[in-house]
């Protein structure tokens, strides 16, 4: 009987382990163009609007790659980091979980099941907006470099304002509302996150369409 229990608990771990552990495949990206990049630059703005409707796969896929996705063959990406090292990762608050993008296999890892986007700030229009996309920079992947600390923290910033900067220029694009904020309960979503005390949010960034 004992045995029985110990099993029926193991599968039962087992299963919540493999739930945690859930994977999504995001569709291929589409790359083919949408506007020359002048009427992006000139469309380029900060909104806090947001229509409450959700990314479709594909829109998000798309949203991803540009952000920080693969776009050579050598696995670098679409924004440049210093050394080579690709110390900034990308959090996605989207209304059926958290997640983190996972650009080499162009996936997301499940990191917190439910709707977390409210708990990213105070406005109210955070809860609303499709997506959430927290930058995060990790100080360990420069744990063998000579280079001094108080340059890597901000070679995290410069790495995030490359990629918030892409982000902008799609949403553009794509006819979408975009806003980066730097004001965030740290502490709490550091702990949602699951990050290590190497790894710090260094900012934020709402995207959704327009309402």
């Amino acid at each position: 009987m004992m045995r029985r229990i110990i099993v029926a608990v193991c599968v039962v771990m087992l299963t919540a382990g493999v739930a945690f552990a859930e994977t999504v495949k995001l569709p291929d990206p589409d790359k083919s163009g949408t506007m020359p990049l002048t009427e992006a630059l000139t469309l380029r703005r900060t909104t806090r609007e947001f229509s409450g409707e959700d990314f479709s796969a594909q829109e998000l896929a798309n949203l991803l790659w540009a952000a920080g996705g693969v776009n050579r063959p050598d696995g670098r990406r679409v924004h440049p980091v210093a050394m080579g090292l690709q110390d900034t990762s990308i959090y996605v608050f989207k209304s059926d979980g958290v997640y983190r993008y996972d650009a080499p296999s162009n996936s997301l890892e499940l990191v917190a099941e439910g709707d977390h986007r409210q708990e990213t700030g105070r406005q109210d229009f955070v809860g609303k907006a499709a997506v959430n996309l927290a930058y995060v920079h990790d100080m360990s992947l420069w744990e063998y470099s000579r280079a001094p600390r108080d340059l890597v923290a901000k070679w995290g910033f410069a790495h995030t304002g490359a990629i918030l900067q892409d982000v902008y220029l799609y949403a553009a694009a794509m006819g979408w509302n975009c806003v980066v904020r730097g004001m965030f309960d740290t502490d709490s979503l550091a702990r949602l996150m699951k990050l290590s005390p190497t790894q710090s949010i260094t900012l934020i960034q709402t995207v959704g369409k327009r309402p």
